[in-house]
């Protein structure tokens, strides 16, 4: 149950990541054309700034988060994970998974509210085209609701494998330091 849910999820969030990279080469194109636009011909794009740092940039970050937690890319301090026992890391886990939950679940309910309000009062971006905010708004939640559900995963997981004694929900990989002062991987790959 917890390997299929992890796969769904996981489909999804790499659909949100293509959807990303989709959004980062638009951006790449737009600046560009821009700078062409501007320089070689004295007519830049009235609305390029303005698309990128409402839409195309929230949608990077936020449509790539719970994708970078699956594989482990955030910023992480395990320099003492590496000497815990696998019942330390389990709970380590799970405290990282309840401190992330309750940030990233206020983040949520504070986006939805401030994408609804956007909405119902027909906000628009002051400028040659009138964007609509709600849009970018709503990256927010919805960014931060797929990390919710892979960190509600990671929680369900880690908890069933500690309790169950089996591995369930696989560990991420802890870098250390060995003997002789060089880099190893527990669980996982050298670097």
């Amino acid at each position: 149950m917890i390997k299929r849910a992890g796969d769904v999820l996981g489909a999804l969030e790499r659909a949100l990541t293509v959807i990303a990279v989709v959004f980062m080469f638009v951006i790449m194109l737009l600046v560009v054309a821009d700078v062409f636009m501007r320089y070689a011909l004295n007519s830049p794009f009235s609305f390029t700034y303005d698309l990128i740092g409402l839409y195309l940039l929230a949608g990077v970050f936020f449509f790539t988060l719970s994708d970078a937690l699956r594989e482990h890319v955030h910023v992480g301090v395990d320099i003492l994970l590496s000497r815990f026992s696998l019942t330390g890391r389990r709970l380590s886990e799970i405290v990282t998974a309840l401190a992330g939950l309750f940030v990233f679940i206020l983040i949520c309910k504070v986006g939805f509210e401030r994408a609804l309000e956007n909405y119902e009062q027909h906000d628009v971006l002051s400028g040659a085209i009138p964007w609509p905010t709600w849009i970018s708004a709503a990256l927010v939640p919805f960014g931060c609701g797929v990390l919710v559900l892979r960190l509600v995963l990671q929680l369900v997981g880690n908890v069933l494998s500690l309790v169950s004694g089996r591995d369930l929900y696989p560990l991420p990989p802890v870098t250390g330091v060995g003997r002789n002062g060089a880099r190893l991987r527990v669980n996982g790959r050298p670097p």
